[in-house]
């Protein structure tokens, strides 16, 4: 992967970090105005593992599914920007889609990354998991998911960016 672009998750990855912990620390945030963060940020992390795709093509063999989470992150994305009322209607089933969907990518990127032999891998395999747990979660339980969606969002964006991060380190050493 290129400098530019992993500086790129890297600020990405900050970014979502520092909202996720906003979120945490603010519940009281409008379902409204929380519907257009979530829905400008997953359009911004969408686009960036787009951009992170083209720039590493035939570099990994886990970049088909980057390219595959951040097409996915765009149209939600969109979906929720589109019509904000609509959007905070479906935006816990929306929320649990993307977050099962996310750690599905990361499971499997922790695989690959393992058959590569980057060290660390474990990490990545057990951020993973607890998106796919989140997913779950918010898909089978919504009315916990939307009194907690809030914080729930939050936990996940910082580990989104904790992810982020880490790809950023870990890109590094694939070669």
């Amino acid at each position: 992967m290129k400098t530019f672009t992993r500086i790129l998750v890297l600020l990405a990855g900050i970014a979502m970090i520092c909202l996720g912990i906003w979120f945490v620390f603010h519940p009281g945030i409008s379902l409204l105005s929380f519907t257009l963060f979530i829905g400008i940020l997953m359009l911004i992390l969408g686009v960036f593992q787009i951009i992170q795709y083209f720039s590493n093509r035939g570099g990994q063999k886990v970049s088909g599914w980057i390219l595959a989470e951040g097409i996915l992150s765009v149209l939600l994305g969109i979906l929720l920007l589109a019509d904000q009322l609509e959007g905070t209607v479906t935006l816990v089933l929306v929320f649990g889609m993307w977050v099962l969907f996310a750690g599905i990518m990361r499971t499997i990127g922790a695989f690959a990354a393992k058959n590569e032999g980057v060290q660390g891998w474990g990490w990545i395999l057990t951020l993973g998991i607890l998106g796919i747990i989140l997913g779950f979660i918010s898909l089978f339980n919504p009315i916990v998911a939307a009194i907690g969606i809030v914080v729930m969002v939050g936990t996940f964006f910082i580990v989104q960016g904790i992810n982020c991060i880490a790809t950023f380190f870990f890109v590094g050493k694939l070669k």
